[in-house]
């Protein structure tokens, strides 16, 4: 069996589906269809786990592609609370657990309506600071974008 430690999660260890081998530069591991062993530990962590950890928060929201700000915008929360949770500091709250939960299994469906809106919070946050929008108004002509420099 191997310590899959490369999830970022403790108990995750896997029976097959992974090749081990040596080289000059040490062990090397290669897995097959990373993203179905996620997806698979991802339901697993959201149908079973009574609470989730720091670990396993993180673990989730990195699934969706999300930012510690974009999924903190999503639940209501703020960015240090999402990172007070990913690091051990506090524990996440129940309705937030909650959420979080439906929320990766929506977006593990291909399809679905929590998929596409991960997905467009996902590009607005990767977008988020390299253009801001800039607008003035002339009298004559109304509003404009304006280039910022």
């Amino acid at each position: 069996m191997y310590h899959y430690t490369e999830s970022g999660l403790r108990d995750v260890w896997l029976v097959n589906g992974y090749i081990a081998k040596e080289t000059p530069y040490g062990k090397v591991v290669s897995f097959e269809d990373v993203e179905g062993l996620h997806r698979v530990i991802g339901i697993n962590l959201v149908t079973h786990k009574p609470r989730l950890s720091g670990a396993e928060v993180r673990f989730l929201r990195k699934e969706m592609n999300l930012s510690q700000n974009g999924l903190a915008e999503i639940l209501g929360v703020s960015e240090s609370s999402v990172r007070a949770w990913e690091t051990h500091r506090s524990k996440i709250p129940k309705p937030s657990d909650r959420l979080l939960r439906v929320m990766y299994k929506g977006s593990v469906e291909k399809g679905s309506d929590i998929r596409n809106m991960l997905d467009k919070i996902a590009h607005l946050d990767r977008q988020m600071g390299e253009k801001k929008a800039s607008f003035s108004h002339q009298k004559q002509g109304g509003w404009s974008e304006q280039a910022i420099a």
